[in-house]
């Protein structure tokens, strides 16, 4: 069924889908969806083009015949065979965690503290020497 498409592209009968009118594509969208043909050979008998990229389910989506888009799922369906990933805080009791917990906030305390102390230092230096020296928001 499927020739050579050099064939067709010098006899002038390759269409690109933009040449396709609205009820050509709700023809063709019916006629893949009746299970006859694939989009391949659909495809190419309306247009002559070996590949259609996507634009026959894109159009299904657009005209809607099927949902927007894909639901992507972000989690495995499946059975496991084995136990979670274990946690390095998996074998400290609660006090050890609390004591952990406490540590972390001294730390990001620290951090925010160094820096106030860097921000209020470029400061001081912008308006001494007057020249910027702060990285402004959108430059490039």
């Amino acid at each position: 069924m499927i020739v050579n498409q050099m064939d067709y592209f010098k006899n002038g009968k390759i269409r690109s889908a933009s040449e396709l009118s609205l009820s050509e594509r709700h023809q063709i969208i019916k006629e893949y969806l009746s299970g006859g043909s694939t989009k391949q050979e659909i495809w190419y008998k309306y247009t002559g083009q070996l590949e259609e990229h996507g634009s026959l389910l894109r159009w299904m989506r657009m005209y809607g015949y099927v949902d927007e888009g894909p639901k992507r799922r972000t989690t495995f369906i499946g059975t496991f065979n084995h136990l979670p990933m274990s946690s390095k805080y998996d074998d400290l009791d609660q006090q050890q965690l609390r004591a952990k917990i406490k540590e972390l906030e001294r730390l990001l305390e620290d951090s925010k503290l160094k820096e106030e102390g860097y921000r209020l230092m470029i400061e001081l230096a912008e308006k001494a020497y007057k020249i910027p020296i702060a990285k402004k928001s959108g430059s490039k």
